[in-house]
């Protein structure tokens, strides 16, 4: 297990209140609550880079693919105006 360290943050009155109450609800700690939410928060911020990343290099590579003129032809043909 990781070695925590304390830190001290301001939060809402309403935000704390929504905390207390799904700690209570899941039967654990504000602090685990907190730590779950930053976890989650973080994986969706680190997910979207990924996917960007992802996208970027997929469009590099169809730079580099040569164009398949048939392919093209068989789509014009089979769904014009597409």
């Amino acid at each position: 297990m990781q070695k925590s360290v304390t830190t001290s943050v301001r939060l809402p009155r309403d935000l704390k209140r929504k905390v207390e109450r799904k700690a209570a609800s899941a039967g654990c700690g504000r602090n685990r609550v907190i730590i779950k939410a930053l976890e989650s928060y973080l994986r969706e911020d680190e997910q979207a880079a990924y996917e960007t990343d992802a996208r970027h290099q997929s469009q590099l590579a169809a730079k580099l693919d040569s164009p398949d003129t048939d392919w093209d032809k068989m789509v014009e043909r089979d769904f014009p105006g597409q």
